[in-house]
């Protein structure tokens, strides 16, 4: 109050005596008085009038410690109410929910004053993270390769924003690369703190004090968080307590507590409302310290234990994200990469989850990667491909003949559908051809499916040596396919190879043969009333 004050007779008057003789006359008075004195220079004049870290009045929820007495806070209630309808813009900064200000008769504050602070956007989050790096990394070709690696741009979408969080992470990359930063996040490992000590104190040691408060039962289920990373969707709080239920290792737990548990994420300032209805948005550092408290509890089970639970309620939602994905309804489609770009971390650690476990990885993975086919991010979409790929290729000659085998033919198949994309043909051939081979080894396919997929990775291949100007070999692809379409009397198919072939007799020069080739797709297409692949072989012609 003093300080508020001082303030307020120095902008007054010019001269600093006249102000310092209005400071000591106030000084004199009692607290009563001060408070109506600066209550009415307050609403009379205009102003902005800050109070942050408000979270210290009640020394709780990551607070430092400064707190007030009841009666304190009281009249500091009081104060703020006064002021309501005057002048004076008043904006309070707190990691807390605040509720005595909110609650009761003459709150100063409604719940629709209330606005939590998201993390910066893109933009400025990039800025910021660049200003992060030159200041602790002086070489400017490492900071240049930071920038361009995938690992990095996936640490600032896991950071979401938040500067204090992206001051106290990205210092750690002068030790340690983008990768392991990351790996470290989502593992709970090693971390330096770096040196952004505030008069807040670290992150981590805010959130271990409002944690040790909590009763040992909250502190329990509260790690069943650990896996999620950046929103999690309340809808699925059900879902994910019966796989939680399901796990021997955590069957004591009090799920009749999430409520609460939430309840007092959101005080905290580590669970906010997400911007989509039903979502909740983690403060990015909270994962990682439950992690972390997972791995110094040496609670290896029940880690283990959450990660399954977690990995298995993702694949359920990876099946109805991939489901909306390849809708044919536009409206459907659009909703799925809506939720899919929501979850997308979340599916990534059920995807890491699935390839450590060497289980299917075929519903997340289908629903990260036709997302990107949904954005057209090929480049991205070939490092996901590229680093499943890598995992998959760990397994046993055993389990890569049955229904992983198939997952890893499918992997391989995305990679060289984005190679071709990207216009590296010569890579997309190579990528074909692995995927044909493994696809031949495959044993738990019947003779007609079997046969049909070949065919796919044939036409394929017949489009990438295409594209190379390999007319011979690209013909001989197509004749592949072709073969297997007639042998299970595939006509529309058909066509579509007939008019490829068309394409590679032209550049063969073997005119009778074009004309061949599209006569036959175009009675085809017509057959079908197919009127804008007509006019495309029309045009071959």
């Amino acid at each position: 109050m003093d300080q508020v004050a001082k303030t307020l007779f120095e902008a007054e008057d010019t001269s600093s005596a006249m102000a310092a003789a209005k400071l000591a006359s106030f000084r004199a008075m009692n607290l009563g008085a001060q408070q109506q004195k600066l209550t009415d220079l307050l609403r009379s004049e205009r102003h902005l009038l800050v109070l942050d870290n408000l979270e210290s009045v009640t020394g709780s929820n990551l607070a430092i410690m400064n707190t007030l007495s009841e009666d304190e806070r009281r009249a500091l209630r009081e104060f703020l109410f006064n002021l309501a309808g005057g002048k004076t813009l008043v904006l309070l900064g707190t990691r807390g929910g605040e509720g005595w200000l909110i609650e009761g008769q003459n709150a100063p504050l409604r719940k629709k004053d209330v606005y939590d602070l998201p993390g910066l956007d893109p933009e400025a989050a990039s800025t910021l993270a660049e200003r992060i790096l030159e200041r602790n990394i002086p070489d400017r070709k490492i900071r240049e390769e930071h920038r361009k690696s995938s690992e990095f741009r996936r640490l600032l979408e896991v950071l979401d924003g938040y500067p204090l969080p992206m001051q106290v992470i990205l210092a750690n990359l002068v030790r340690q690369s983008p990768a392991e930063v990351l790996e470290a996040l989502q593992a709970g490992g090693a971390l330096q703190d770096s040196e952004i000590q505030t008069r807040t104190e670290s992150i981590m040691r805010c959130i271990d004090y409002s944690h040790s408060n909590l009763s040992p039962e909250v502190q329990e289920l509260l790690l069943c968080l650990a896996s999620f990373t950046g929103v999690i969707f309340e809808g699925f709080i059900e879902q994910y307590t019966q796989q939680l239920k399901g796990q021997p290792n955590l069957a004591h737990l009090r799920f009749d507590l999430w409520s609460e548990v939430l309840e007092e994420a959101k005080n905290w300032g580590l669970l906010s409302a997400d911007q989509l209805p039903g979502f909740l948005r983690l403060q990015p550092t909270f994962p990682y310290f439950l992690r972390t408290r997972l791995n110094k509890a040496a609670k290896e089970d029940m880690r283990q234990a959450i990660e399954t639970a977690f990995r298995e309620l993702y694949d359920g939602v990876g099946d109805a994200l991939g489901t909306l994905l390849q809708s044919k309804e536009p409206e459907e489609r659009k909703m799925g990469q809506a939720l899919t770009r929501q979850e997308y971390e979340n599916l990534n650690t059920a995807l890491d989850l699935a390839l450590g476990s060497q289980v299917s990885i075929r519903n997340p993975y289908t629903a990260l990667s036709s997302y990107l086919d949904s954005t057209q991010d090929q480049k991205r979409g070939l490092e996901l491909g590229e680093k499943v790929l890598a995992r998959l290729e760990g397994y046993s000659s055993e389990a890569l003949v049955g229904l992983t085998g198939v997952e890893l033919v499918g992997v391989i198949d995305d990679i060289a559908n984005r190679q071709l994309l990207l216009k590296r043909y010569a890579e997309a051939e190579a990528s074909y051809q692995k995927a044909l081979e493994l696809h031949n080894g495959v044993i738990i396919f019947e003779e007609k499916q079997k046969a049909i997929l070949g065919a796919g990775i044939y036409h394929q291949l017949g489009v990438v040596t295409m594209e190379q100007q390999k007319w011979v070999q690209a013909e001989q692809y197509y004749h592949q396919a072709l073969e297997i379409k007639i042998e299970f009397d595939d006509r529309y198919e058909q066509a579509r190879i007939h008019h490829q072939l068309g394409i590679v007799a032209l550049g063969l020069r073997k005119w009778d043969q074009v004309e061949q080739y599209c006569q036959q797709a175009l009675e085809i297409f017509i057959e079908f009333d197919d009127r804008y692949s007509q006019a495309s072989v029309v045009s071959t012609l």
